[in-house]
């Protein structure tokens, strides 16, 4: 006998043990128990279906656009040391 089954939309992205990974706004028919579990730790919500309605095609999710490889930062030229001030002669000194 068949278990009951709820269709399911994952929130985001999940792997589970007997589902295999399931993506972000997908929709699955699951068994009730699974489908408890999931809705109850966030990863899921419940999709209504109505009776003899083919399930639906999941949506995929739109994907965000590749965004630049950020520029390293030039590094400034180290700056030569300033010479030391030479050591004035004093008056006096032998």
């Amino acid at each position: 006998m068949a278990k009951p089954r709820t269709t399911i939309r994952a929130l985001r992205e999940f792997s589970h043990y007997h589902l295999g990974t399931i993506d972000g706004g997908q929709e699955k028919a699951v068994p009730d128990d699974i489908a408890e579990a999931l809705i109850g730790m966030g990863l899921a919500e419940r999709v209504e279906v109505a009776d003899g309605q083919a399930q639906p095609e999941p949506q995929p999710e739109p994907q965000p656009e590749p965004q630049p490889e950020p520029q390293p930062e030039p590094q400034p030229e180290p700056q030569p040391e300033p010479a030391a001030p030479k050591a004035a002669s004093r008056k006096g000194a032998k």
